[in-house]
């Protein structure tokens, strides 16, 4: 069956880009043999220019003119001859293609980038209803239609378990703990080459510390303990910047970190490993080394200074740092705790990669999986609980690589770590972390099948590209 590809385009004051959009974009499908039709969506009025609104009224009237697939592409990426793009039926789910652009050195830009090229189906659009109509100025939008992407099971989600039946610990966040008494199986286990690992989930708790916002002036970066040796804290931590951490210290008491993007409410197997002879750490997510790539972790393997420090004859505590003093809102975990191992070596990538069904049993000094623990520990106001659990992977659009050139255009995103275009973006980003990501948006009544305006006029460009002057 021959498929009607629509190309669906914001477009505002890029009158240059335009030039060079339509006839090298135009080459560029005609010599892979798709139909298509160019539409370009024209915000003419004086207000902030909305590119989710734009995107889903370009939408609309592809539809509207016989087209059975999109792609909402933003005017100024190109696709590079040779680059992979494709630009054909997604049958799979929704397609990223702009995965490798020149402004970022061919690289992804961020993990769950998902802006620049993506294409949807009829379905995909009706299941999603599109773009938000309420993302102004600059930001997020796309993030948006990421997460809708989501919620309607159309990323490309994989599991490194399901359905797996699990006891575990719930942490409540105010007084919740565990201590493994220090004996001489863990004696001295931090300092030389060893190995910690933890089966967990993690909550935010707004309620004591604001999710971290790239546009809240008083921002401010904080850790919640599940694994902790106190002192110069060592262990691993969910952030309020939806990510898991790693924490250690040197003999010198210089700090080192590392960290991996992760969302709440997600059971996930965090691996530390430390090598004292080649100084490096490496921190795993569910059994895969992290990667720095996209904005997804930090640098892993990691180079330390010095030796390690050591900690004499101190416990190990989960789900509480007793290094905090009692009123501290960093002083213990919202989670849940179901598996803590830890070996006196450095496990190699291989049996990292197989944690989650074989545990190895050289070197393991603690031995806590709730199933069956075969360690000493006490446990502080829990709430013991047996349930039916799923490991997911992180979760990324289905994508194609392809190659693009970005034409040169002013940066409107994040310089310096602040927003270019200042409190525009920072409420965009307000709606997205703390309403969509928090489930409290109803997504179905806010898109293209909402979305209001008014046509002010059509011009036509090619008999294959026109433009479309609007005003919202």
């Amino acid at each position: 069956m021959k498929h009607k590809l629509g190309v669906c385009v914001p477009y505002r004051n890029r009158e240059i880009h335009l030039h060079e959009f339509i006839p090298k974009v135009g080459k560029y499908l005609k010599n892979q043999g798709i139909e298509f039709q160019m539409y370009f969506c024209h915000q003419a009025d004086d207000k902030l220019f909305n590119r989710g609104a734009t995107k889903n009224i370009a939408a609309k009237h592809a539809f509207e003119d016989g087209c059975d697939y999109i792609v909402w592409h933003d005017i100024d990426m190109i696709p590079e001859e040779g680059g992979g793009c494709d630009y054909s039926y997604p049958t799979e789910g929704p397609r990223h293609i702009a995965t490798q652009i020149s402004q970022m050195d061919y690289q992804l830009k961020y993990h769950e980038y998902f802006g620049g090229a993506v294409l949807f189906t009829k379905e995909h659009v009706e299941a999603t209803n599109g773009y938000s109509n309420n993302y102004w100025d600059w930001g997020m939008e796309d993030d948006d239609l990421f997460y809708r992407c989501h919620l309607e099971g159309l990323t490309n989600d994989s599991y490194l378990q399901k359905n797996l039946r699990q006891k575990f610990h719930r942490f409540n966040g105010n007084s919740s703990h565990i201590k493994i008494p220090f004996d001489n199986r863990i004696k001295g286990l931090t300092s030389s080459s060893h190995t910690v690992s933890v089966l967990c989930r993690a909550y935010q708790q707004p309620e004591k510390n604001p999710i971290f916002l790239i546009g809240d002036k008083k921002n401010n970066y904080v850790e919640y303990p599940i694994f902790r040796i106190a002192g110069y804290d060592y262990g691993i931590s969910f952030n309020n910047s939806k990510a898991m951490t790693l924490t250690y210290w040197n003999n010198f008491n210089a700090h080192n970190y590392m960290w991996v993007k992760r969302y709440d409410n997600q059971w996930s197997w965090v691996t530390a490993v430390f090598n004292t002879e080649t100084k490096t750490s490496h921190f795993y997510l569910n059994g895969t080394e992290i990667d720095s790539k996209g904005g997804f972790g930090s640098p892993s393997p990691y180079e330390w200074a010095g030796n390690l420090k050591s900690y004499s004859n101190k416990s190990i505590t989960l789900g509480m740092s007793e290094s905090e003093p009692d009123d501290s809102t960093t002083k213990y975990l919202k989670g849940d705790i179901a598996k803590v191992f830890a070996w006196d070596r450095a496990l190699d990538s291989e049996e990292v990669a197989k944690l989650h069904s074989t545990v190895p049993i050289e070197g393991k000094k603690v031995d806590l999986d709730f199933n069956s623990p075969n360690h000493t520990y006490k446990v502080f106001e829990t709430d013991f609980r047996e349930d039916t659990i799923d490991i997911p992977n992180s979760i990324i659009p289905h994508r194609v690589e392809g190659k693009m050139r970005c034409l040169p255009h002013e940066d409107e995103g994040i310089v310096n770590g602040r927003f270019v275009k200042g409190e525009t973006t920072a409420a965009n980003e307000r709606r997205y972390v703390l309403q969509m990501q928090q489930n409290k948006v109803d997504y179905k009544s806010d898109g293209i099948k909402q979305v209001e305006y008014e046509v002010v006029k059509e011009t036509i460009f090619t008999p294959w590209a026109k433009m479309i002057d609007i005003k919202l």
